[in-house]
């Protein structure tokens, strides 16, 4: 190789992992901002036809905005109140004193009367208790504030991904087609197609089964929480559905609910609301989540689970979707590479 083309080439690279810097921190943005849009691409498509793209554009990001920024602020202002309600009692402790332990602790299962005396010993020695739990107290307050910062960090993010999703919606088209293009530099147009429409479906699949199935389980937790009786049931429900995006990963959330019940005296509620939410909700994801995972991806259930929980180990929120996309990407180079046909590894 000769010498010019050797400097061109460092240039070259040089350059690429400069821009690469610049991009890197809206990567993360970039990507959810890529994937909203292309599962909001038929609804934005049918919808340009009776407008101008740009109107299109700014009125669907627009209803996404609120879809998701509303429950945030929302979240975000009973938290303050909460707060500040927490604020007063500690207060109101450290003035007055503890008043005895809740009638309700004494039915806590297995830590019920531990919970109870500790309640009762705190309010004699309150100056013990505040020097005993001075450190818990202090890692209590550094992980708040670090929740906090991340919180703030992922609102931040989140403004950022609908911003760039509405130049996404303007843009997507061409943006497409440069790509196709310079993947077909590096392999044939055939198999450059193939790989673009396997990424597409990989993320169709993995975004309807995962987000669709637990968007139907936060209803069915609603319907639950709402019939027992439990506190703060929509709240309760959307964490639940949140946390389902994990296999079983609602068990956090309804189990204390069930606990609450039965400690507060309705041992029939809480029973009844631990079967459904077992049998019902459980069994509505083990049918439906498969389901709609194959009606898209290229990949088994088993290997979309391990590229979920591995992407989200790996890459955190994002990997969810990042992880099996790289796993079907994986498997079909694998499969090119031993000269097997598309699918047979899956």
């Amino acid at each position: 190789m000769k010498l010019d083309r050797i400097i061109l080439l460092a240039l070259a690279i040089s350059l690429g992992m400069g821009c690469l810097l610049i991009l890197l921190p809206f990567l993360p943005a970039m990507l959810w901002a890529g994937i909203l849009v292309y599962c909001l691409w038929p609804l934005y498509a049918g919808f340009r036809r009776y407008t101008r793209p740009s109107v299109a554009a700014f009125v669907i990001t627009l209803v996404v905005a609120g879809i998701v920024l509303v429950p945030l602020v929302h979240l975000a202002l009973l938290a303050a109140r909460e707060a500040r309600e927490s604020e007063r009692w500690v207060q109101g402790v450290i003035q007055n004193g503890l008043p005895p332990a809740p009638a309700f602790f004494q039915h806590i299962p297995l830590i019920g009367g531990l919970l109870t005396d500790f309640w009762n010993n705190s309010a004699d020695d309150l100056g013990g208790v505040a020097s005993t739990m001075q450190p818990v107290l202090g890692t209590l307050a550094h992980s708040g504030f670090r929740l906090l910062v991340q919180a703030a960090h992922g609102l931040i993010g989140t403004v950022v991904a609908l911003f760039i999703a509405y130049f996404f919606f303007l843009s997507g088209e061409a943006i497409v087609a440069r790509i196709r293009l310079l993947l077909v530099r590096l392999i044939n147009e055939s198999r450059t197609d193939e790989l673009l429409t396997l990424v597409a479906a990989t993320v169709r699949g993995v975004v309807f089964g995962i987000l669709g199935t637990a968007a139907f389980q936060g209803v069915l937790y609603a319907i639950g929480f709402e019939v027992a009786h439990a506190p703060q049931p929509l709240l309760l429900a959307a964490l639940a559905g949140i946390i389902s995006i994990v296999p079983a990963g609602a068990v956090v959330i309804y189990v204390p609910v069930c606990l609450y019940l039965l400690a507060v005296g309705h041992p029939v509620a809480a029973l009844l609301l631990a079967a459904y939410c077992f049998i019902v909700v459980g069994g509505a994801d083990s049918v439906l989540r498969p389901w709609l995972i194959s009606r898209g991806a290229s990949l088994s259930y088993a290997v979309t689970l391990i590229g979920v929980l591995g992407g989200a180990i790996t890459f955190g929120a994002l990997g969810i979707f990042l992880g099996p996309v790289l796993l079907a990407l994986g498997l079909a180079l694998a499969e090119e590479f031993a000269g097997q046909p598309r699918g047979a590894w899956r």
